[in-house]
């Protein structure tokens, strides 16, 4: 059993060492092949060969107007006492109705499961799973219930109901409910199913028990590519960067059957971008082209993207992007493209690539591509284009403005100091201005010392939200700045009494020294290589 390696080690060589020289044949898709070989198992069911318009039931039926037809033709001819054909209408009526939301399909199963006189452990399953996916507790507590009804009525689970049952408990962030369902799953015999451990992993990861995960996880006799994703997402999900890529480096040195697919990629790849780590990115980047992944999804084009942009590289990450062929660029490689520029303070540039987007692929930007486009204008000054980009918005690509468009408005209007301009245009909102926007107003009237609009702001916040968020504090900074150290001090005595204290999350930095990523948060004092990395900065200063 290996467990995760202490601080102080390099494994950075073992991770470069293992994406640069190892390389995997790719292999057909084995979707392809199967559904190559796959058995149209409707036409050869014999109970469909007897009943010919049941075939409309698994072919066609897609509204809940065709499912009220074939439920009709069902109770006329008796079939609704048949388990199977009814556990399938209860299934397409949940799952495969494209044209209804989720509580209209699950309150029309709901009455279709009432008329199963025996349901069997497929409809059971699929009224824990329809409400276990649904992501809220109300529901979780429903498919709880369906899952207790199920033991009191003497049906036993089986290896798919408790993956079921514990997305409802990761979806609702319960690690006391996983935790029981786990003790359920160890009593009935299936705690060491790989589907069920896979599903506790989930749980427990994004529950932040990371004591529990690596033990499940350690124990785990048999483990997939699901397995290694789930635990290597779950470390990204909790912050945990560097631990999640050793276990990659672990995956692709000792698990030589296990070929990492792209959601395992991805992730390796948001560890890469959130440590910042250039090295890091390139060696993965050479990695995915030897393994033969280059080119094959533009997901792990996005995603280096992302990262080469993250870690500074805005060239690669536009040498990425021109490699992706035109008809393969999705609008998440324009939106993460735009995104990179702006961030490197090149408005311009991302600003033409917004244009070019619809002009070259015809790919239609959404809401998140104008927020990027937007904030790129307010970084770099360029107040008309920014302008003219929000009026485009709705006149000639049907996306509504939102309050996160109107932000960057208000941004771009502070920063160039069109105080004046930035108040007028959040009065005529349409929307009701957050206290992000009049944050961003206040923070400009502090920049341009603006005083007297700097106070209307303030009273805008205590009038309209509940928590001013520090807006105090700005107020007495223009203060201070305009030597009012009485007013300075009215107003942070009035903050301390009316306002409650907001935590919010240090700061953090790392920095990449000799193939290490160290990180550093704001106020630790403790860090453990300290002296060392002290020392090391200094003899590259001496060098």
């Amino acid at each position: 059993m290996w467990r995760k390696l202490p601080q102080k080690r390099n494994w950075t060589s073992l991770f470069l060492h293992s994406c640069y020289s190892r390389s995997y044949p790719f292999s057909s898709s084995v979707a392809a092949a199967a559904s190559k070989n796959s058995i149209n198992w409707v036409s050869e069911n014999k109970l469909f060969q007897k009943y010919p318009r049941l075939h409309f039931l698994e072919e066609q039926c897609r509204s809940l107007d065709q499912l009220k037809q074939v439920i009709s033709y069902i109770f006329v001819s008796g079939l609704h006492r048949n388990p199977f054909v009814m556990s399938r209408v209860l299934y397409l009526c949940v799952f495969a109705l494209e044209f209804e939301d989720g509580d209209v399909k699950r309150g029309y199963g709901t009455l279709v499961f009432s008329q199963i006189d025996k349901p069997n452990i497929f409809s059971w399953n699929t009224m824990i799973r329809a409400f276990a996916t649904s992501g809220d507790s109300f529901n979780a507590a429903i498919a709880l219930h369906y899952y207790i009804k199920m033991l009191r009525r003497g049906t036993l689970p089986d290896k798919y109901t408790y993956p079921f049952l514990l997305q409802a408990c990761g979806s609702i962030f319960d690690l006391g409910l996983g935790k029981q369902v786990h003790c359920h799953a160890v009593t009935l015999g299936f705690a060491l199913d790989l589907f069920v451990q896979n599903a506790l992993l989930r749980v427990y990861l994004i529950c932040g028990s990371l004591v529990d995960a690596w033990k499940l996880f350690d124990e785990m006799s048999e483990r997939d590519v699901v397995s290694w994703t789930t635990l290597i997402s779950g470390l990204v999900f909790q912050g945990c960067f560097t631990d999640s890529l050793f276990v990659f480096n672990r995956m692709v040195v000792d698990e030589l059957k296990i070929r990492p697919n792209v959601a395992t990629v991805v992730s390796v790849m948001s560890a890469c971008a959130n440590l910042g780590s250039l090295d890091h990115t390139k060696c993965l980047h050479s990695y995915l082209m030897k393994a033969g992944y280059s080119g094959l999804d533009v997901s792990i084009s996005n995603s280096l993207i992302d990262a080469y942009t993250k870690c500074g590289s805005i060239d690669c990450a536009e040498i990425v992007f021109h490699e992706v062929h035109r008809l393969r660029r999705d609008i998440y490689s324009w939106t993460t493209m735009i995104a990179g520029l702006s961030m490197h303070g090149r408005g311009r540039e991302a600003i033409t690539l917004f244009s070019q987007m619809n002009q070259v692929d015809g790919v239609v930007p959404d809401a998140i591509t104008f927020v990027t486009v937007l904030s790129a204008c307010a970084h770099s000054g360029l107040v008309e284009e920014g302008k003219r980009i929000f009026e485009s918005m709705e006149a000639d690509f049907g996306v509504m403005p939102e309050v996160k468009h109107y932000g960057c408005m208000v941004d771009l209007f502070g920063r160039a100091g069109l105080l004046e301009h930035a108040y007028n245009f959040v009065e005529g909102m349409p929307v009701e201005p957050n206290l992000a926007i009049f944050g961003s107003l206040l923070s400009a009237c502090r920049v341009h010392n603006n005083v007297e609009l700097g106070e209307a702001v303030l009273k805008k916040i205590e009038s309209s939200c509940e928590n001013g968020g520090g807006a105090h504090v700005l107020l007495s900074n223009i203060y201070a700045n305009e030597n009012r150290w009485s007013n300075v001090i009215h107003i942070r005595e009035e903050s301390k009494g009316g306002e409650k204290k907001q935590e919010k999350p240090p700061g953090r930095s790392w920095i990449e020294v000799k193939g290490l990523v160290h990180e550093f948060v704001v106020g630790d004092r403790l860090h453990p290589q300290a002296m060392e990395l002290y020392m090391a900065l200094d003899g590259l200063g001496r060098s």
